[in-house]
């Protein structure tokens, strides 16, 4: 947990930067919270915040944050049931960013969160579709578009806006810097020399110039709209909804 309010972690999600090795995805996420964050909110609740990476996102408003117990800069802790404080309630917004997947009951998580918001408040969510197990503690879930609106409607929120990130060539892009490191092809003839060579020459481009002829080449493939034809690959989901 630590590592979630580490200077640098911080920065990276707040202030991503070509180069930086989850580049391709964070900024995209930055994006898309960007995109959806309501106007006129005065109540917050960071619900699994972390290191409240994006706390200034949301400007002077009341800003509370939640999470596992352990860390004593918490507002409000919980356990693995993920119940909050009978008392709260009342919020304008609960922003939960990147924390569903770690969450042994999304449907209960979900509820408390319905429950702290008030009539009109607002979920912004955003969650992994496709991306590598990464525990924090423990890593659970993956979802598509049509299995997190289905989950979250049945919590109670009417779904305003979902938005696919990185998503076709530029997902493919951000999965393969990932594994480039093992990258290797056995074999022979040229086909397999054809392949090794490019690994190779992918692995030792420079990734500031990689990303930035990403952003370049693929930059209708950083955030579509859910029903937007082309975007069936996608790293992340981001979503909007009201109770």
């Amino acid at each position: 947990m630590q590592d979630l309010v580490d200077e640098e972690y911080t920065r990276q999600r707040i202030e991503p930067l070509p180069g930086d090795p989850l580049y391709l995805h964070l900024v995209d996420l930055l994006e898309g919270l960007k995109t959806l964050i309501p106007h006129n909110i005065t109540r917050v609740l960071d619900y699994g915040c972390g290191g409240s990476p994006y706390r200034r996102l949301f400007g002077s408003c009341v800003y509370h944050r939640a999470d596992l117990a352990g860390d004593e800069t918490l507002d409000f802790e919980y356990g693995a049931d993920s119940r909050l404080p009978a008392a709260l309630s009342d919020y304008d917004c609960v922003l939960s960013s990147q924390v569903l997947e770690h969450v042994l009951s999304p449907s209960s998580y979900l509820a408390e969160g319905y429950r702290v918001l008030k009539p009109g408040g607002y979920l912004l969510l955003t969650t992994h579709g496709l991306f590598e197990d990464h525990a924090c503690p423990d890593d659970y879930w993956r979802w598509t578009v049509f299995g997190l609106r289905r989950l979250v409607e049945e919590a109670g929120f009417k779904v305003d806006r979902i938005l696919k990130l990185t998503t076709g060539p530029r997902a493919a892009m951000f999965l393969a810097e990932r594994e480039l490191s093992r990258l290797r092809f056995r074999g022979l003839g040229l086909y397999s020399y054809m392949l090794k060579s490019g690994a190779r020459v992918a692995r030792f481009t420079n990734p500031r110039r990689r990303h930035e002829a990403c952003d370049a080449s693929f930059s209708q493939h950083r955030m579509s709209d859910a029903d937007q034809v082309g975007h069936d690959m996608y790293i992340a989901i981001a979503l909007a909804a009201r109770r």
